[in-house]
């Protein structure tokens, strides 16, 4: 299961092993190239994720800095899948990413060019968005704009409802996650706003308070700005496949796991949204976490049926803690007919 954060492409091939496996080389958000692997279907269809060229398990703690990090690698990932003649429609998975740039990298290595008042490129990642006066489209003959005009369709799969900007946009909700500290986030509103207000002034699009558009630092926003890009609720949009519906209809009980169960999980994560889908499936719904920052009255209200914390342990002794947990789970619940518990 994956909402569109990392682990997407993991389970997309699980879902459609027959997609082909293909490779590029992409700029993390520190760092050297790295590869970075994406899905092709016979019909089309490309499957990415952006977790995979600016996660944030792939920059170290010391160098975690969402002011000064750019989504980059995301927009080097799109253009090679787009530079693919056969393909027509991609389905991005957003989330997981350690940058705060609202997009601006994407569409800088998709060839869109962000000057500043003299007209000089402006610095990467979200301290420089505040600089932006000026974009320029990409050249006609620009993967991108070829993709465009063969009527390629883009889907950003997206692990949050949040929108970009506000208490509950992508900085307030989310930029302590990737590094910043609590002084930091006025500015880093701040320059995620002038960013949508110049982009949306040229695109004609404003869609800075869609749910979804504060997905992977507003990257969401920029591709659903420039490229008209179909927001999808990741997690709902995977579970809508047939393979998933099939096995969904054997199951008698849905395991889910998150690192900390809170507000968020029930806002488009896979936890909250299976809790969901549980209930309304009479089917009972256990959650492991890291750390569990619900009440009892508010999981259960989510739909969870039994939640339950693990605690510290070391490497060696972790699969051997989960799996106890998930015994002693199943082994109080006693099923009925009807998949409610008792």
């Amino acid at each position: 299961m994956s909402d569109g954060g990392r682990g997407f492409l993991d389970a997309i091939r699980r879902l459609a092993p027959h997609l082909r496996q293909q490779q590029t080389t992409v700029h993390p958000p520190v760092g050297r190239r790295i590869p970075a692997a994406f899905l092709v279907g016979e019909d089309g269809t490309a499957y990415a994720e952006m977790a995979l060229a600016s996660g944030l398990d792939l920059v170290p703690e010391t160098a975690r800095r969402p002011a000064h990090l750019s989504s980059r690698g995301t927009g080097e990932l799109l253009r090679s899948i787009m530079a693919r003649p056969q393909v027509h429609t991609i389905v991005l998975g957003l989330g997981d990413t350690a940058t705060m740039d609202g997009g601006a990298g994407v569409l800088q290595a998709l060839g869109v060019r962000l000057l500043d008042r003299h007209g000089s490129p402006v610095p990467p990642g979200n301290a420089g968005l505040s600089q932006v006066e000026r974009i320029e489209a990409p050249e006609p003959d620009s993967p991108p704009e070829t993709f465009r005009a063969r009527g390629g369709h883009l889907i950003v799969a997206c692990d949050v409802l949040h929108p970009l900007l506000g208490p509950s946009g992508a900085v307030h909700t989310f930029a302590g996650q990737k590094g910043a500290t609590p002084d930091e986030l006025p500015q880093l509103e701040a320059n995620l706003h002038h960013w949508a207000e110049v982009l949306e002034a040229v695109t004609g699009r404003r869609v800075r308070d869609l749910p979804g558009t504060g997905a992977a630092g507003g990257t969401a926003f920029a591709l659903v700005a420039w490229l008209g890009a179909e927001r999808v609720l990741g997690a709902r949009w995977l579970t809508e496949h047939p393979r998933f519906q099939a096995e969904l209809t054997r199951a008698t009980a849905l395991l889910t796991g998150e690192g900390q169960l809170d507000e968020q999980s029930l806002h488009g994560k896979s936890t909250g949204f299976l809790a969901a889908l549980g209930a309304q499936r009479h089917l009972p719904v256990v959650a492991f976490a890291g750390r569990v920052r619900l009440t009892e009255a508010q999981w259960r209200a989510a739909g969870f049926t039994a939640v339950y914390e693990l605690p510290p342990h070391p490497p060696s002794q972790a699969s051997r803690t989960l799996s106890g947990c998930v015994a002693n789970a199943l082994a109080g619940m006693v099923l009925k007919p009807d998949g409610q518990t008792v």
